[in-house]
């Protein structure tokens, strides 16, 4: 290559090395091998520093990116790279349409969480149900279902002041104040006696503490309080169901999350709290055995 064109060939990459869609590329290739996406992770680390959305990401790619956003943008992959979610470094995540705030005092939200609310919407979009969201964490399943079930009415529990906090904020922040109250304490502590609702909801902890396919990057930042089940990740869950009849109407439905290594030990607990009722295994789309349903 002639030396005039070289100097025209370098001067175009540093060019394009200035621009966001150069940062999105040098922050997708830092994560090759360590994100299962790498490629979605910088795009939306890149809208959060530049205040764009994802597609507005890429029609904009050739744009240039001042030196103090790259620089913060670098620092936040970097941050990724070690492991960190990508939820936590820009402080939110989408759950069923809604843009939840989440940080390290609560779980990332998951997509198989919303299959659990999508099945409630289905079986209750057209009544006024009494809902309790056992464990609310960030209040991503009480704000989902009080947003697309409007006549609901929603009560919302956790044993962490911390977690309420950020459910709290979320309630707030998606004016919903009115349709979700938070109560403080463990499993149903907080509720008055004979309290009785037509749904219990409960993504509870469901991981087993030796679980060792569970991601390294979830069981570096994520609770553990939120995540840890005991030995066969269902001690919990064996805590709430004995109590669980006191407060579920005859007509009512209790759905309880879990994972695909338990569920169908989690629906025997079930069926021994509830031995006159129906109890099932459903699965998500993936065709994982993913919640319980008491009916």
């Amino acid at each position: 290559m002639r030396s005039d064109n070289l100097k025209n060939y370098r001067r175009t990459e540093a060019s394009a090395a200035e621009t966001i869609g150069g940062a999105v590329e040098a922050c997708r290739r830092m994560l090759i091998g360590i994100s299962d996406t790498p490629s979605l992770d910088a795009r939306v680390l890149a809208g959060h520093v530049t205040g764009l959305d994802s597609s507005a990401v890429v029609a904009y790619g050739d744009h240039r990116l001042d030196a103090k956003r790259r620089e913060r943008l670098l620092a936040l992959a970097q941050r990724r790279a070690a492991g960190e979610p990508v939820a936590y470094l820009v402080g939110e995540k989408e759950f069923c349409g809604l843009r939840l705030r989440v940080d390290k005092r609560v779980l990332v939200p998951r997509p198989e969480t919303e299959e659990v609310v999508l099945a409630i919407v289905q079986d209750w979009r057209r009544s006024r149900a009494s809902i309790l969201d056992v464990g609310t964490g960030s209040g991503a399943i009480a704000c989902a279902l009080a947003h697309m079930l409007p006549l609901a009415e929603i009560t919302a529990t956790d044993a962490s002041l911390a977690a309420l906090d950020v459910a709290r904020a979320n309630v707030e922040q998606l004016g919903l104040s009115e349709r979700i109250a938070l109560l403080a304490g463990d499993l149903f502590a907080p509720l008055s006696p004979g309290q009785t609702y037509d749904v219990i909801v409960a993504n509870l902890p469901y991981v087993a503490t030796s679980d060792a396919a569970l991601a390294a990057d979830v069981r570096a930042h994520e609770p553990h309080a939120a995540l840890f089940g005991g030995e066969d990740g269902l001690d919990t869950y064996r805590r709430l169901l004995p109590d669980a009849p006191k407060h579920l109407r005859p007509n009512g439905r209790a759905y309880l999350e879990c994972g695909p290594g338990n569920a169908h030990a989690l629906r025997d607990i079930a069926r021994a709290a509830f031995p006159q009722r129906s109890v099932s295994i459903h699965e998500d789309a993936g065709g994982r055995e993913r919640f319980v349903l008491v009916a």
